[in-house]
C-alpha cells in the first residue's frame, strides 16, 4: 500500500542506493526502474534480471522492460531511449505526477516532464518510515554488530600480543604492526564471515585528532589508537559499527583522563536514550560532562579540538543515515539502531572515541555491544 499520494519512482543500482534496496528487496549493480503508484509497488528489469526478480524482489509486480521497449518503440525500427520506456511505464499505468529522490538521473526526469509528467523531488529521507526497523532488520544488524564486535576484538588482541622495540614501534611475530597491517587482519577476518568493508580507521597518536583520518603507519607503545571498524554484510547489506581505543602498554595521566571522560560521556548518553528522547538534549548533555571534566572544544592554531561531531547517528542499510544524536536531533522513537560514539581530540595527547550500536526499546535502549572497553591492553 502507498501511503504516500503521490507515485514514487526512483531508477539507480539498488547495490549503491539503500532506499531502493529497501523498497524492493533486490540487489543489483546495474539500474532498474522502481515505482509505487496506486495499484502498488514494481520494478522494472531486462530479460537478464527478470527472472531472478520474480524469486526475489518484494514487491507486487516485476514488469519485463522489453515487453515495455516493444511497446514504446511501436512501429519504429531501431532503439528506442531509456527514459522512453520509463515514460511509457508510467502512461500505461496512467501515471501523471511523481516524487524521485534528490539524485534522480536529470536526463530521464527533463525526458519525464517533457512527456507531461509532473515530476517532483524529495529531500532525504526518501522513505522516513525507513527509520524504525522491523525485527528481521534489527536481526541482520545484531548479526553484523556481532561480527564488528569479533573484530575488534581480534583487532585488539593483537595490539596486546604485540611487544615493543628498543624505540617503541610495536611488533607482532617478528614483523613491526602497522595500521595497515592490522587493516589487512581485520579485513581478511570479516571477509572469511562473509562482510566487505572498505576504508576503515586504524589511527595511532595524532592521526586519530582528526576522527575521520583512517590511519598510516606504524603502531607504537604508549600512543593512543582510536579503531573504527564499520563492515557490510555481503548479502544483507545491513552495516556493524564500533570503536574502541587503546594504549599498548602504560597510557599517560592525560590519556586517562581523556578516556575516563569519553566513556563516561558515551554510558551517560546510552542510559538516557529512550522513546521520547531528544537527541539534541543527549548531545548537550555529552557536550555538558566534557566542559564539566575541563575539556573544551575550541580552535586551536586554526585546529578545532575538544569534541566536534555529533554524538551518534542512525544505522541499517546506510552506514550514516537518520536519525543523528546531534544539535537540532530529532526525539528518538522504539526501533531506532543508533551508534553512540562521543570522541575527545587533542594533539599531543591523542584522540579518543569510544562506539557502540543500541536498539532503542519500549523503556530504554539495548546495547548490542559486550566488548571491554580498557584503554591499557
Amino acid at each position: 500500500m502507498n501511503v504516500n499520494s503521490k507515485t514514487q519512482l526512483i531508477i539507480d543500482a539498488s547495490e549503491r542506493e539503500p532506499d531502493l534496496l529497501w523498497a524492493s528487496g533486490f540487489l543489483a549493480v546495474d539500474a532498474f526502474t522502481w515505482l509505487r503508484d496506486s495499484r502498488g509497488s514494481a520494478i522494472m528489469l531486462t530479460d537478464l534480471e527478470f527472472g531472478r526478480g520474480e524469486k526475489e524482489a518484494k514487491v507486487d509486480e516485476v514488469i519485463s522492460y522489453s515487453a515495455m521497449d516493444a511497446k514504446a518503440r511501436g512501429e519504429e525500427v531501431g532503439p528506442v531511449p531509456f527514459e522512453e520506456v520509463v515514460l511509457t511505464l508510467l502512461r500505461t499505468r496512467e501515471v501523471t505526477e511523481v516524487e524521485v529522490p534528490a539524485r534522480f538521473p536529470l536526463q530521464v526526469a527533463d525526458h519525464l516532464r517533457a512527456g507531461g509528467v509532473t515530476v517532483s523531488s524529495c529531500r532525504d529521507p526518501f522513505f522516513p518510515e525507513r527509520a524504525i526497523k522491523r525485527a528481521d532488520e534489527i536481526a541482520c544488524i545484531e548479526q553484523s554488530q556481532a561480527a564488528t564486535e569479533a573484530a575488534m576484538e581480534m583487532a585488539v588482541d593483537a595490539v596486546r600480543r604485540s611487544e615493543p622495540d628498543q624505540d617503541g614501534l610495536l611488533q607482532l611475530e617478528g614483523e613491526p604492526l602497522t595500521s595497515e597491517r592490522l587493516k589487512g587482519m581485520v579485513r581478511f577476518f570479516l571477509l572469511e564471515r562473509g562482510f566487505q568493508i572498505g576504508p576503515f580507521i586504524i589511527a595511532p597518536g595524532d592521526q586519530g585528532c582528526d576522527p575521520h583520518d583512517v590511519g598510516s603507519g606504524p603502531l607504537h607503545a604508549g600512543e593512543t589508537i582510536i579503531i573504527d571498524i564499520y563492515p557490510q554484510h555481503m548479502t544483507h547489506r545491513y552495516w556493524g559499527d564500533m570503536t574502541r581505543t587503546v594504549v599498548r602498554g602504560r597510557a599517560t595521566e592525560d590519556q586517562k583522563r581523556i578516556h575516563a571522560a569519553v566513556q563516561e560521556a558515551q554510558e551517560t548518553a546510552i542510559d538516557l536514550i529512550r522513546p521520547g528522547a531528544s537527541g539534541d538534549a543527549i548531545h548537550r548533555r555529552v557536550q555538558d560532562i566534557f566542559e564539566k571534566a575541563g575539556f573544551p572544544t575550541e580552535k586551536r592554531d586554526g585546529t578545532w579540538v575538544g569534541f566536534f561531531h555529533g554524538t551518534g547517528h542512525g544505522l541499517g542499510l546506510d552506514i550514516h543515515e537518520p536519525p543523528r544524536i546531534n544539535r537540532n536531533g530529532p526525539v528518538l522513537e522504539e526501533g531506532i539502531a543508533v551508534t553512540v560514539e562521543p570522541g575527545l581530540y587533542y594533539p599531543g595527547i591523542g584522540g579518543c572515541r569510544i562506539e557502540d550500536v543500541v536498539i532503542v526499546t519500549a523503556d530504554g535502549c539495548q546495547n548490542l555491544n559486550k566488548a571491554a572497553k580498557d584503554l591499557e591492553v
